[in-house]
């Protein structure tokens, strides 16, 4: 079995439901672009009628059982058992469908809670990131390499496919 069979492609959903997020000027002055608009938590000051940005939460496949059904989560379900059940975040950000870990390899905090941030190097964008709100640790959205230390997040590939369908399969580890 190669590295293809051993990590199977899995139906995540529409591609139109994830319309993209877009920095706004303020997000780019403050710092931040929000994945999606949490509960309220200690750790975000977040303005309660800022409208959310969308994302979507599913629960990862097991290993073994690759013909399991979607499961979408509630954002509110999803991060309240984010270090429970493996779960996969999908956005939209600056129009490319990312797939990744919903929970920071750091300390399993939820990154739908996240801002996310442009990678730059005199002013050219190379990449893209997501901030944890829980310690500020950073993750490249392709690569899953973390700002500090050898965490690793964990990133999936992402085919649409017919223009449409999202389908997602877990990155092989280099």
């Amino acid at each position: 079995m190669d590295g293809h069979e051993a990590r199977p492609w899995i139906y995540a959903g529409l591609a139109s439901s994830l319309p993209s997020i877009e920095p706004s000027e303020a997000d780019v002055k403050a710092g931040r672009t929000r994945v999606c608009k949490p509960p309220p938590d200690p750790w975000d000051e977040v303005d309660p009628d800022e409208p959310p940005p969308p994302c979507r939460i599913i629960r990862a496949p097991s290993q073994v059982d690759t013909q399991e059904e979607l499961r979408e989560l509630t954002l509110e379900g999803g991060q309240q058992s984010v270090s429970q059940t493996p779960q996969v975040l999908l956005f939209r950000y600056r129009d490319k469908i990312h797939a990744i870990d919903h929970s920071c390899p750091h300390q399993s905090y939820p990154l739908s809670r996240g801002n996310l941030y442009d990678i730059e190097d005199f002013g050219i964008v190379l990449s893209a990131g997501i901030v944890c709100p829980k310690h500020g640790w950073s993750f490249d959205l392709h690569t899953g390499q973390s700002d500090r230390g050898k965490y690793q997040l964990g990133v999936y590939e992402v085919d649409v496919r017919a223009g449409e369908e999202v389908w997602v399969r877990r990155k092989a580890k280099k």
